[in-house]
């Protein structure tokens, strides 16, 4: 992953070449934005930028040894750290990097979902990082540098890393080896030890920019309309994944289902609230909250209607005639009602509760709300 291939942050990328120009490179950063941004790319770019024996003034060369051994991520100076599932194969990543390597390969703006996706029998199991990756970041920094230059630590997700394995990364975080390059790149600072956000530098990763969402998605997928590919930019909220699966027309789904949903809810028709909750417990999780997140996008789009702004709203088909009519029953008070509800049952699914059980007393609580 060069810089050239990061969609968007150009502000950020220049100066990150210009901190590595000036001989001005900390040693530990975490690359922290949300999801779909980019952090694993810029972290990923980064660090070819400093393994490069041929730097350009806008990006590494691509064509030294070192680039090449980095366009397959096999660089004996870039050690890979990810979360994974402690089980037979063992407790430490290295079973694992080949298949890790191969996915970022495929998917950079890759995400903890599309790597349990990937792991036989993961979907329900929980990723960490214990004390023996913790162990295995120690010895691999205590190595020498293959090539002579700098070496490079880059740790994928370290919300995932345990408070005992937190807790042995102290030290090596605050005094590393001269020459040594730790990145971090991930999305939850909240789940992480203070003491270890306090021995990082902190590298803020905005959510892509709607044109920058525009160009990637009209890239990726050539058959897709200007004027498509920009409702999926907007509905997405800057995250690159969520418009990828907008983008394959998965969006129509969401909406059928919302709505609905919404009129089921209305008119207290509990049977078919339970034929929609079934549907939605078969979604997958980070299905699940991608549509909490789309109905919080439909919420908005009324919000402006309601308002009188119906330029802004982006919408088109039975979607907006839906905006149209559901905009004229909401009320302040009713929007934020349901903009909290969704919220927090998009917390919920973050935390693993039962989306059946979770869907079912959403329903009752839109009830209360489109009814009061």
């Amino acid at each position: 992953m060069r810089f050239t291939r990061v969609i968007g942050h150009s502000t950020l990328k220049a100066k990150l070449i210009g901190n590595v120009r000036e001989g001005r490179v900390p040693h530990a950063q975490f690359f922290l934005g949300p999801r779909g941004s980019g952090v694993l790319p810029l972290a990923l770019g980064y660090a070819r930028y400093l393994l490069c024996t041929d730097r350009g003034l806008a990006d590494a060369c691509g064509k030294c040894p070192s680039c090449v051994q980095l366009d397959k991520l096999t660089h004996p100076d870039l050690h890979l750290i990810f979360p994974i599932f402690l089980f037979e194969k063992g407790k430490t990543c290295d079973p694992l990097v080949p298949e890790w390597r191969a996915l970022v390969l495929k998917e950079p703006y890759l995400d903890d979902a599309l790597w349990r996706e990937e792991q036989e029998g993961g979907e329900n199991k929980q990723l960490r990082m214990g004390v023996d990756i913790a162990a295995e970041i120690q010895r691999k920094l205590s190595l020498k540098a293959y090539s002579g230059g700098w070496k490079v630590m880059l740790i994928w997700l370290p919300e995932f890393v345990d408070t005992a394995a937190a807790n042995k990364l102290l030290k090596i975080l605050e005094e590393p080896e001269p020459g040594t390059a730790i990145l971090m790149a991930g999305h939850n600072p909240e789940l992480m030890l203070p003491t270890i956000l306090s021995r990082v530098q902190l590298v803020k990763v905005s959510a892509l920019h709607e044109e920058d969402l525009v160009q990637a998605l009209l890239a990726r997928h050539p058959d897709l309309r200007p004027e498509e590919a920009r409702i999926c930019a907007v509905r997405s909220g800057g995250d690159l994944l969520e418009a990828m699966d907008l983008a394959e027309k998965n969006e129509e789904e969401l909406f059928v289902l919302f709505r609905d949903w919404m009129r089921a809810s209305y008119a207290l028709k509990m049977p078919e609230a339970v034929e929609l909750a079934e549907r939605f417990a078969r979604m997958g999780r980070e299905r699940q909250k991608g549509f909490m997140r789309y109905g919080l996008h439909l919420v908005r789009m009324s919000l402006l209607q309601a308002a009188g702004a119906p330029d802004l709203v982006r919408a088109e088909g039975q979607e907006q005639e839906f905006i149209r009519r559901f905009a004229a029953m909401l009320s302040a008070h009713r929007a934020e009602g349901l903009r909290r509800e969704l919220e927090t049952a998009h917390q919920h699914l973050e935390r693993n509760a039962n989306p059946k059980v979770l869907f079912m007393d959403l329903s009752y609580g839109m009830y209360r709300l489109l009814r009061a």
